[in-house]
């Protein structure tokens, strides 16, 4: 293991979390951040349930807090605006494992992370991973759905 690997490790998972988001924050002082998701955080299988029922655009982020591609992605993410009658969900695939697996069964899409996965109206409509994890997806994913 290298030095730097076991201070990490040493470290309690919310300050992981706490050091992952602020590297994630904008540093400028002078510049106003517009943009932001706000996620919400399923704890448990009904209320994943219940988000999988709105009637809306759902976003599902599956995210690896080990995982260094998973970091930029959610980097890539936070410069995304939400949109009308959308709604964000964070799902932590370490943490949440259980969840994450449950959910990749029941949508019959391949668990990865990080992962992005659009349903609208119940059903899943687009999905991608890793470096397709971007703005330029949720734009080409959003334009399809307005077309639909």
């Amino acid at each position: 293991m290298q030095p730097s690997q076991s201070l990490l490790v040493a470290l309690p998972k919310n300050v992981h979390l706490i050091l992952m988001l602020s590297f994630l924050r904008n540093k400028d002082k002078n510049q106003e951040s517009k943009v932001g998701l706000p996620f919400l955080y399923p704890q448990s299988f009904e209320e994943l349930a219940g988000i999988l029922r709105y009637k809306g655009t759902t976003f599902i982020y599956k995210h690896s807090t080990r995982c260094s591609v998973s970091l930029f992605a959610m980097k890539r993410l936070l410069m995304t605006e939400v949109e009308e009658r959308e709604q964000w969900v964070y799902i932590d695939v370490v943490a949440q494992r259980p969840l994450s697996l449950a959910l990749a069964e029941d949508l019959k899409v391949e668990h990865q992370s990080p992962q992005l996965i659009v349903i609208k109206e119940g059903k899943v409509h687009a999905h991608a991973s890793h470096q397709g994890v971007n703005e330029d997806t949720i734009d080409i994913w959003r334009k399809s759905l307005a077309e639909a």
